[in-house]
């Protein structure tokens, strides 16, 4: 099967989102499918407004001067269509339309293609229509974001012959729209990324770590006004990437009890998991969380904000509480047994052999 890849950014970007895509795209590779990935030379989306990498083989450099000034339309006309490009990227024109012609002759069978609400579904969409492929779109849904509303992209999803869901929440969200073309997958890590029981350690002070992009909706502020609530031998460690919300919480990194770790590579997010007693998440929009199952995959117990999709993931898990002051003191004092419920559940439904078989087995009947 010839399969075409597209997101919006690249490893080694924090982006959850991206990191499914791509992921999906090395399984098939790894089973002897031919795959051709297409994604822009950014490694966050701030990079949308700012220099950039080099481009390394189909990742496309982008038209960065268009970003700002599509933001400011959209804030006073709210079009649907730039609603849609603000959030970028846009490839440069001469480096694309060489790629179109690579795709083409590449004749995929299948597009898999995310998340939302970026422009990368629009460029889906094209190549759906050029290539005759079918499309598998993986939105990477917040319910809470106005920006999955956009008429278009509703009409691409309705379009799309699959829609891949990381939870029963969102699957039944869509179906409740219409959507009858969804598979539940929800998300991966691979099985190296395992530790085994025997090998799961604590440290001796608590330790309460974040994973992600130094966005405005995973609630930092929170979690560091808890935090410092919380026993004064408890630290707390940041890792991620800088947002354009970065400035605004600076202030708030400053305290002895906080480190900061900016875009840590792979081998460090598993050092650092490792060397904590919890992992959480505080975000306001969240589709599933894969560091959350990165965190589980490593024995350790998560705390998540009270959004539905969130706390399903740890209501079957049972690796986890929804994340206040009373359950973060519980959380870190007793961390052994919903640690190890995690890393039981995630060997068991959330590596990516068990996910690509599944993924695979759901296709094979229509291409």
């Amino acid at each position: 099967m010839n399969t075409l890849i597209v997101t919006h950014i690249s490893p080694p970007a924090i982006d959850g989102g991206s990191k499914v895509i791509h992921q999906i795209g090395e399984y098939l590779a790894s089973k002897g499918h031919r795959t051709l990935t297409l994604s822009s030379n950014c490694s966050s989306t701030d990079d949308f407004v700012t220099p950039h990498h080099p481009t390394v083989n189909h990742q496309l450099p982008i038209y960065t001067v268009l970003h700002r000034p599509l933001k400011f339309i959209n804030r006073y006309f709210q079009l649907n269509l730039i609603n849609i490009l603000q959030k970028g990227p846009i490839f440069k024109i001469i480096p694309f339309v060489k790629t179109v012609i690579k795709i083409v002759k590449f004749h995929p069978q299948l597009i898999v293609a995310g998340p939302l609400p970026t422009t990368i579904v629009l460029y889906a969409k094209f190549f759906q229509k050029i290539t005759r492929a079918k499309l598998l779109i993986n939105p990477s849904f917040h319910p809470t974001d106005p920006e999955f509303q956009n008429p278009i992209f509703q009409k691409i999803l309705r379009s799309a012959n699959y829609l891949w869901t990381l939870t029963h929440y969102e699957t039944d969200y869509f179906k409740k729209l219409g959507f009858n073309n969804t598979i539940l997958l929800g998300n991966g890590v691979d099985k190296k990324f395992l530790i085994k029981p025997s090998q799961i350690k604590f440290p001796k002070k608590p330790n309460l770590l974040f994973i992600g992009s130094f966005a405005a909706h995973k609630g930092l502020e929170t979690l560091i006004q808890t935090f410092l609530q919380l026993s004064p031998d408890t630290t707390l460690t940041l890792a991620g990437q800088k947002t354009l919300f970065y400035p605004q919480v600076t202030p708030l990194l400053q305290h002895p009890r906080i480190k900061v770790v900016i875009k840590p590579k792979d081998s460090e997010i598993k050092k650092l998991i490792d060397t904590c007693t919890a992992l959480v998440l505080p975000s306001s929009q969240e589709s599933f969380g894969l560091v959350l199952i990165e965190a589980m995959a490593r024995g350790k117990p998560v705390l998540v904000s009270a959004i539905p999709q969130l706390l399903e993931l740890i209501t079957t898990t049972q690796a986890g509480l929804s994340f206040n002051l009373s359950n973060t003191k519980k959380i870190l004092s007793q961390p052994q047994l919903p640690g190890l419920n995690g890393l039981q559940y995630v060997a068991k439904h959330y590596t990516w052999d068990k996910i690509g078989d599944k993924l695979c087995q759901k296709l094979q009947s229509s291409l």
